[in-house]
């Protein structure tokens, strides 16, 4: 298309030969394909191979892929699906090695009652809680792109298993079951459990092989932030009733943190003296060992283990004294020792599971890649969404096969409020308070929709503006900036920095209508920003500056081109500059061809105004007496 195209310079009328223009150049005619092909010549004629066969084709195309998948390819996909081959061979050793040692004795240690807690919260046995903390945290470390992560059992994701096993497997009515029966019915809970570990696994799988790992990008900072502040506090109220030796039902479904602590306050003159004492030693000897080591992080080599103190004095106070006989502390007692035999869980538990399979999914994806992109973000590095969901599906389908339950990044064993920060938005809050109030999953769902509505929000309060000439330059300027900015009579040049959707739509046809006179300009037609109080004389050309329009959509091409038709009718010209390729095609789509030439779209606003100019010299709209404002 010409317009694009450019143009070259030409002879100006004579009746306008002896005015300074504001470009600075003299006026340039649209270059058609003609008159290119007639300067240029037309395209070289390139010389017809013949058809090439099919098979050899064929053969050559897999012999690429054959290539591509032997040798520097097939070593690339290895360090690709096995992020530890590229960060082990930069390990620092000597700086590294005793602090990553301790880490992970501390945190290998908290695993244990951690594991052991959050298998109650799930309602199977303790020693299933273990299993889940040690086969994730092995599989992770192999697949994981997140560095700085802690796999394992998480208390909202057990929250949400034990909602599914106890309505799936719920406790007999009766109550009193003998040992075989209580073995029974924990097996049962178990395979149902293994089951939706299994189930949540495949999901993510699915995921990773249909590349859903952009769906992170969904996952702005504040919705990151404010899920994982949430999720803590969940983590924290479902811990209460064990801080206070109180033996609650499970509050299931929204509200459930409200019910929760509603009922921790009702059975609170019930609570149990000694499990109150232990669990306010346990945060005496915690919450000073954390502050020292927050305080002077730099003067000590490595931080204080403090859990490792609590768990083993919890331990051997447990072991030497007869807490569960004389104060009735629930002890946990015995576990079987060694490992589960690998086993298959029952495929058709999986119909009945599928439901709660899905949200646990997509919480683990959110929360474990909400984690590892905090840290990510602190320490330098980047993830692999995609990795990620490789990562998390391969630890839950495999670790349900040595019957653990769903497992994920762990906010009780990864610092997830490090580097939180103190800002917030409208975003943060409403998220958070969907978390809090709701529950994870759908507080994870408000918050990215919220956090979406945003974007669209922002799109409908854009301004468009009025441009006019710097002085001295060959810039076009919004007018509000400066009143030293040059306005040519009769020539109105707009700029529109919004995508053009079926949400702006209504907006874009306001505004044009006011900057045109289309529509009434009464006191209930309010003036959109950008625009002179004072109209010359009416609109002869119209530039729209479309740089900023980033895409479109059928709806809003169709409202350009039934402005181009307005135009039309109305006597007045419209150009159009700056249109990008993907828009462009749209709007041709929507038959904008069909009312406008190919020499009305240019490549650049001077372009389209040197345009304008010349054609309003032509019709007499600028006269000689005008040449003082012009220069």
């Amino acid at each position: 298309m010409s317009g694009l195209l450019g143009g070259r310079t030409c002879s100006a009328p004579e009746e306008a030969s002896n005015l300074k223009y504001p470009l600075g150049t003299r006026l340039r005619e649209p270059l058609t394909e003609a008159r290119f092909q007639q300067l240029f010549g037309g395209p070289e004629q390139e010389l017809e191979l013949p058809a090439e066969p099919r098979l050899p084709r064929l053969c050559r195309l897999w012999r690429g892929q054959a290539s591509t998948c032997s040798g520097s390819g097939a070593w690339r996909l290895l360090l690709a699906r096995l992020p530890p081959l590229r960060w082990l061979p930069l390990y620092r050793w000597r700086a590294w090695l005793l602090g990553d040692a301790v880490a992970g004795v501390t945190v290998g240690v908290v695993h244990v009652p951690q594991g052991m807690a959050f298998a109650l919260l799930t309602s199977v046995p303790p020693v299933f809680g273990l299993y889940t903390s040690f086969f994730p945290v092995l599989i992770y470390s192999l697949l994981g792109t997140g560095r700085h992560l802690s796999t394992g059992t998480f208390a909202v994701l057990s929250l949400m298993t034990g909602s599914a096993v106890e309505r799936l497997v719920p406790e007999p009515v009766a109550g009193n079951l003998s040992g075989i029966e209580r073995e029974q019915l924990d097996a049962q809970r178990v395979g149902v459990a293994a089951a939706v570990a299994f189930g949540s696994g495949v999901l993510m799988l699915g995921m990773f092989a249909l590349q859903l790992g952009v769906l992170s990008t969904f996952l702005s900072e504040p919705v990151v932030k404010a899920l994982t502040s949430g999720a803590a506090l969940h983590v924290l109220v479902s811990q209460l009733p064990s801080l206070l030796g109180l033996s609650l039902p499970r509050q299931i479904g929204c509200f459930s943190l409200f019910k929760t602590l509603a009922a921790v306050l009702t059975a609170l003159p019930r609570s149990s003296p000694a499990e109150l004492t232990i669990s306010a030693l346990s945060l005496a000897l915690l919450v000073p060992v954390k502050e020292l080591n927050v305080r002077f992080r730099d003067r000590l080599p490595t931080p204080i283990p403090g859990e490792v103190v609590m768990v083993l004095l919890a331990s051997v106070l447990c072991f030497t004294s007869s807490l569960d006989t004389r104060y009735n502390v629930q002890v946990v007692g015995l576990l079987p020792g060694g490992f589960p035999q690998p086993l298959l869980p029952n495929m058709a538990e999986l119909p009945r599971i599928l439901a709660d399979s899905l949200p646990i999914a997509l919480v683990t994806f959110a929360v474990s890649t909400s984690l590892a992109s905090i840290y990510a973000d602190k320490y330098s590095y980047t993830i692999d969404p995609n990795q990620e969901l490789l990562a998390h599906g391969v630890s839950n389908l495999v670790s349900s096969l040595f019957s653990c339950f769903p497992n994920s990044a762990t906010l009780a064993t990864t610092s997830l409020l490090v580097d939180a920060g103190g800002n917030t938005q409208a975003v943060w809050m409403v998220t958070w308070v969907a978390v809090v109030t709701l529950n994870v999953d759908l507080g994870l769902a408000v918050g990215v929709v919220f956090s979406m509505m945003t974007v669209v929000c922002r799109t409908q309060r854009v301004q468009c503006l009025a441009l006019g000439l710097a002085e001295g330059t060959e810039l076009y300027r919004p007018l509000r900036e400066s009143h030293k900015l040059l306005q040519v009579p009769g020539l109105c040049i707009l700029s529109y920095p919004t995508p053009l959707y079926f949400g702006t739509r209504g907006q874009f046809r306001h505004i044009l209508e006011w900057h045109l006179g289309f529509g009434e300009r009464g006191k209930d037609s309010p003036k959109p920003d950008g625009l002179s109080d004072t109209v010359a004389e009416p609109v002869k050309v119209v530039i729209l500056d479309l740089s900023g329009v980033t895409f479109a959509d059928a709806a809003g091409a169709k409202e350009v081109a039934q402005l181009a038709s307005r135009c039309q009718d109305a006597g007045i010209h419209l150009l159009l500059a700056q249109c990008n390729a993907s828009v462009l095609e749209t709007l041709t789509r929507a038959g904008l061809l069909d009312r406008v030439t190919p020499e009305q779209l240019f490549v650049s606003v001077q372009d389209a105004a040197a345009h304008a100019l010349e054609r309003l010299v032509r019709g007499s709209s600028i006269r000689r007496g005008s040449q003082g404002l012009l220069g």
